[in-house]
């Protein structure tokens, strides 16, 4: 787990991450598509930015991914979350949305696959991932710190906001009576 997150900060751009970061900032809607493991990132990655006050859609099924990605327009980003690069459904996803004119990020490990085709920014980072290894922990990890990544630069670019969402995010979980 400690090589995934070295070698995913070897290899992040810190210019595209910048960049993502400024894309989001700037985002009418953000919307995260991903399926099997990388779309339980994806859920994770939803919640990180609610904490901080920042709606975000989450689609990890094949189908309503392409049909929100058939509505999308200027304004909404995508971040597409893919060890592989090559999980097709994501990759048709994307190339939809973006043929509609949102802008689109990809998280992947692999330079050339099919995903940073489609992708406005490529983050790249994580381990590579053996054909019977799909949802390795290692490759998970990768992902997660690449998305907190992501949602730390948000909340210091929104920071009064985001300290205040997230005291009242907190409060409203404990105040909950179970």
């Amino acid at each position: 787990m400690t090589n995934a997150i070295e070698t995913t900060t070897a290899m992040i751009s810190e210019e595209e991450l910048n960049a993502a970061i400024a894309l989001l900032s700037q985002a009418t809607a953000i919307h995260f598509f991903g399926v099997d493991t990388s779309g339980v990132t994806a859920k994770d990655a939803q919640s990180k930015l609610l904490r901080i006050g920042i709606h975000a859609n989450l689609q990890s099924d094949p189908h309503f991914q392409a049909m929100s990605a058939s509505i999308m327009s200027e304004g909404d980003v995508v971040i597409g979350l893919s060890v592989s690069g090559s999980t097709r459904d994501t990759v048709e996803a994307m190339k939809i949305a973006k043929e509609n004119g949102a802008k689109t990020i990809a998280i992947t490990y692999y330079h050339r696959s099919p995903i940073t085709k489609q992708a406005d920014i490529v983050l790249h980072g994580g381990t590579k991932e053996f054909p019977l290894e799909g949802g390795s922990l290692n490759a998970k990890i990768a992902q997660l710190f690449t998305i907190d990544l992501l949602c730390t630069g948000l909340a210091l670019h929104y920071k009064r906001e985001s300290l205040q969402m997230k005291q009242r995010t907190a409060e409203a979980v404990l105040e909950k009576k179970y």
